[in-house]
């Protein structure tokens, strides 16, 4: 059976490698946020005529002078038309949705919604904090919880590296959905952000399992055995548990990624890609960097 501390360096290069993939796409293409954090109109529609021209949608929105944004118009699998523009008037919206009607061609309203870019920016601003927040309160409660850890140990530590394994989930989601933004118009929307911080709670808990281990076994830790055996020890004796919980939190999200509606798809997507970045993290990255911390302070590493 491989054993996991002493493969370290392996797990530290590739999440490292992982997490420098998701930086780097994410300064080369950016964001590409929904309507809940930019603002503005969006109507799900479906056309009488079938097939209804691209060019036509286009055309028709191109030649509106009172747009001073591109609008976004997406297809989707239903072949109905996605169609976002900035935010304004409610009178002024329903002139360009009649106008549609009679210039590019008839169509049924599937959905329409309507976002303030003042509250989408207010949107913004809380996402932001309600995963700072969520950090910040994490990782008070790991360095509380385990503040009777031996002090050459140090139970911040078991707090910073809850913490990294954390921005390591996150970075790395936020990664996969940037690149699908880029190529699939995916948008970051307050969904995901419901789905990013699910990922973290699930993420430190899985954890928590592992570290609370460690804290026991540090108690029972006999003479000949090293805090490296105690850390794979404590990882190896929770393996199944961490697995288990996983693999059956996993089972109903992939079968509402296959057969589920598609407006939840991009939902579950995150939050199955969450649980796996997570589960890995917890087992691979968390309590190894215990023991990479420990050498170092001791400098042996």
């Amino acid at each position: 059976m491989i054993h996991i501390t002493r493969s370290r360096k392996i797990w530290f290069t590739f999440s490292s490698l992982l997490v420098a993939a998701s930086v780097a796409v994410t300064l080369i293409f950016g964001f590409h946020l929904g309507l809940d954090f930019t603002g503005g109109a969006r109507w799900t529609v479906n056309f009488h005529e079938t097939p209804m021209e691209r060019e036509r949608v286009e055309t028709f929105f191109q030649s509106l002078e009172s747009l001073t944004q591109d609008p976004q118009i997406q297809t989707t699998a239903e072949k109905h038309y996605l169609i976002t523009i900035e935010s304004m008037s409610d009178d002024r919206i329903q002139e360009i949705s009649d106008k549609m009607y009679e210039e590019v061609g008839e169509f049924d309203q599937i959905s329409y919604r309507k976002v303030d870019s003042v509250i989408g920016q207010s949107f913004q601003q809380k996402a932001i904090s309600a995963i700072l927040i969520a950090l910040a309160g994490i990782i008070l409660f790991v360095a509380f919880a385990f503040r009777r850890i031996p002090k050459a140990i140090n139970p911040w530590r078991f707090g910073a590296v809850a913490i990294v394994a954390l921005f390591h989930d996150i970075l790395i989601v936020l990664g996969v959905f940037v690149i699908l933004g880029a190529i699939y118009n995916t948008e970051l929307d307050l969904p995901f952000i419901t789905a990013l911080l699910a990922t973290l709670g699930f993420s430190v808990n899985d954890t928590i399992v592992i570290l609370d281990r460690v804290r026991e076994n540090i108690r029972l830790q006999k003479a000949n055995e090293s805090f490296e055996d105690t850390i794979e020890k404590s990882i190896k004796e929770t393996l199944v548990r961490s697995l288990g919980t996983s693999i059956s939190t996993l089972i109903p999200l992939l079968a509402l990624l296959f057969f589920g509606a598609e407006s939840i798809f991009y939902f579950v997507l995150a939050l199955t890609i969450g649980i796996v970045i997570g589960t890995y993290s917890s087992i691979f990255l968390a309590a190894p960097l215990l023991v990479s911390w420990k050498k170092w302070s001791d400098g042996r590493e």
